[in-house]
Formats: structure tokens, sequence, C-alpha cells
């Protein structure tokens, strides 16, 4: 099993691209996040593993997809076959 995303920026706007607190990408904090206006953040696993993640298309899958197109994206916690 793979370790969750760590959140580390996230879009909205007006404003733009701002520094969050550290925390994991977890379904929770992703409704969290769209709920405060934000649209996208920038998440990392590791050093140099790096993605900017829609939180519409995010918080979408988790609430109801089983299988994931990307599994990279698959919140924590999540079964997958």
């Amino acid at each position: 099993m793979t370790r969750p995303r760590t959140v580390t920026h996230a879009y909205r706007m007006p404003g733009g691209w701002e520094d969050l607190p550290h925390r994991p990408l977890t379904p929770e904090n992703a409704r969290a996040l769209r709920d405060e206006g934000y649209t996208l953040v920038r998440a990392r696993r590791g050093f140099v593993n790096s993605k900017e993640l829609s939180l519409t298309l995010y918080t979408q899958q988790s609430a109801g997809a089983t299988q994931w197109p990307d599994s990279d994206i698959r919140p924590s916690g999540s079964s997958a076959a």
C-alpha cells in the first residue's frame, strides 16, 4: 500500500497558488479545501513526486468510485483492485 500524498499548496481565484500547512490528501481534507473555495492542490509523495490534482474530480471519485484510473490519485484508505 502506498502512503497518502501530502498537500503543500492550493489554488483558488482570486489569489492563485497559496502555501498551506502540510496535511495528508484524504477525502475529508479534499472536501474541506473545496468548501474553502480551492479548486486545485499540489500534492506530493516523497521528495520529487509531485502532482497537481483537481479537488472536484478527487472528491467525486472518492465519493463513489471503486476503481481508480490512476492509482496515484486514489484516496488513502480506499480499496482498489
